[in-house]
């Protein structure tokens, strides 16, 4: 009983600095990832400042855009702001660790994150003509050379 005291102490304290490590400011100028992230998206406005839009074209993308932030504000609200360890409860009981309900969990988060994406693509290629999403995909390869 007293060693099952012991790792749960250890497991939650591992949890605990682990949060506190990446509570940090989310993107720092020397932070790999996150520069890697800045860089496609200019890459990405790039490539759209060259298909030569419509007036209606921008504003249809604009629209999509707030579309898309107003879905994920959306989405923060029902999570009643539990992340990090406030989410750690479900899988944790005197019993143990749930492994398969945290997996299950998270990817289920992470395809909800992947479908909205991919819905947000799907309605950005919409709003092209057929001759400008030809012209997306070829500036799209000569940028991955």
């Amino acid at each position: 009983m007293k060693t099952l005291k012991v790792l749960t102490i250890v497991a939650i304290t591992g949890l605990v600095s682990a949060t506190a490590v990446h509570a940090g400011p989310a993107c720092q100028e020397n932070n790999k990832m996150c520069q890697k992230k800045k860089d496609n998206r200019a890459e990405m406005k790039e490539i759209f400042q060259q298909m030569n839009l419509t007036a209606e074209q921008k504003i249809a993308m604009k629209e999509n855009r707030k579309e898309m932030r107003a879905q994920m504000k959306a989405k923060r609200s029902q999570r009643n702001n539990k992340r990090g360890m406030d989410n750690m409860s479900e899988f944790v009981s005197a019993n143990g660790f749930d492994k398969e309900a945290f997996i299950d969990n998270a990817t289920q988060k992470a395809q909800s994150r992947i479908e909205m994406r991919a819905d947000r693509f799907e309605k950005t290629m919409n709003i092209l003509t057929t001759e400008q999403r030809m012209k997306f995909v070829t500036l799209l390869q000569e940028k991955q050379k």
